[in-house]
């Protein structure tokens, strides 16, 4: 709402330049502490208590995103290989997304599959973008965690497991349990 007056003349002006500096000042203040926010971001996918909730809390993964190439994004792939969902080719084709799709890469066809996710849990966010509202619903498809750490992910085609260490997760690429973290491996 803007509102305009046509008392106050000088002082007004003066006030309103003390505003400014002020604001100005504290946008400085803030510019100096963005890396330290930029810091703050989750570096793995991490849960504590029961798993049913550990995801919603997540940072993003996106064809976009600095996690293109992360064993983070391999989880996600791994929740898409249960679910059974399904991505389209170049020419339309709709393919099931397999277990040897669980690269680690988030590519078109990892976007894709998460489309028809998004869809397919009837999410307000349909854009491929693996964010809060994604990874908060795919987790409540989480079981556990076991004396042992496993996670179970009840899909509907598949059920899998990860490792909840520490508050830290694993997933399984290549018979390998590695630390699913944001950082890209590129």
């Amino acid at each position: 709402m803007h509102r305009t007056t046509t008392t106050g003349g000088r002082r007004t002006r003066r006030l309103l330049t003390a505003a400014a500096s002020v604001a100005a000042g504290a946008g400085v203040a803030l510019a100096a502490t963005a890396p330290l926010a930029t810091a703050a971001a989750p570096r793995v996918i991490d849960g504590s208590g029961y798993a049913y909730n550990d995801w919603g809390d997540e940072g993003t993964l996106s064809i976009d995103s600095h996690s293109t190439n992360s064993d983070a994004t391999a989880l996600w792939q791994t929740v898409l290989y249960a679910d059974g969902a399904k991505w389209r080719d170049s020419g339309g084709g709709l393919h099931t997304f397999r277990k040897s799709d669980i690269t680690g890469h988030f590519e078109e066809r990892t976007e894709s599959a998460t489309f028809w996710w998004q869809k397919h849990e009837d999410l307000e966010d349909v854009d491929g973008v693996v964010g809060k509202e994604t990874f908060g619903d795919a987790d409540n498809s989480l079981s556990g965690p076991e004396p042992d750490g496993t996670v179970l992910f009840m899909g509907y085609r598949h059920t899998v497991a990860f490792k909840r260490l520490q508050g830290t997760y694993y997933v399984k690429v290549h018979g390998q349990w590695r630390k699913a973290a944001y950082k890209s491996f590129d």
